[in-house]
């Protein structure tokens, strides 16, 4: 197989535990995950950027929560919304980069929900994005009932997310309970996160370019 120009992979990393598809993309034949690499010259909108991150994250948190995901069926109501889990400025190999979380519900299940793990770095003419995605596929919705069993049940508010405490949040989602939970798609795609920022490697002439600026 030809080996990849800096250009179509500005960053490598650990792909222990997944087969290599094709081009940028990596799949677990056992879990069905998958990892995908793409650059493109798509820039971030946000003004903000990764200039402040706590004004970026509460902007995304309620970007996320005013996207609908359709319903398991046609003429059925739509699920609840996406959700944001976690977003933040980190160093992919001395490269800012920004992380997030998020958590969509499938379309085709009444409690199944996707994780998706991403890095984007940016620069002033491109946009690297490394993503991971960790799926529920047989069974669903364990993490989150035996989390209300041993905390005595939904408390019932709409709110408590992280990021804005008018948005809501599951509670099984906290990272706290990844532990009990290693399977877990959701403890799965931050174990994956971990790795990426341990073992990433940003190609130098991608390091190089210049920075993306919204000011």
């Amino acid at each position: 197989m030809a080996q990849l120009t800096w250009e179509a992979q500005p960053i490598t990393f650990d792909t222990t535990g997944f087969e290599h598809l094709d081009g940028t993309r990596w799949f677990d034949p056992e879990t069905r995950d998958v990892v995908v690499l793409g650059v493109g010259e798509a820039l971030p909108r946000s003004t903000h950027w990764l200039y402040e991150i706590d004004v970026l994250r509460r902007e995304l948190a309620h970007t996320h929560a005013a996207r609908p995901v359709p319903g398991p069926a046609p003429g059925l109501d739509p699920h609840p919304t996406a959700r944001l889990l976690e977003a933040d400025a980190v160093a992919l190999d001395g490269c800012l980069a920004l992380y997030t979380l998020v958590a969509e519900k499938l379309p085709k299940s009444a409690t199944g929900r996707l994780f998706r793990a991403s890095f984007v770095l940016a620069k002033a003419d491109r946009t690297a994005v490394l993503t991971g995605q960790f799926e529920e596929w047989e069974i669903s919705g364990m993490r989150e009932s035996l989390v209300n069993l041993q905390t005595g049940g939904p408390d019932g508010k709409r709110g408590g997310h992280p990021y804005d405490p008018e948005l809501p949040f599951e509670p099984s989602d906290d990272p706290a309970w990844d532990e009990q939970f290693p399977r877990h798609p959701l403890s799965k795609a931050r174990a994956w996160v971990r790795t990426v920022r341990e073992s990433a490697v940003v190609a130098r002439e991608f390091k190089a370019l210049p920075p993306f600026r919204t000011r």
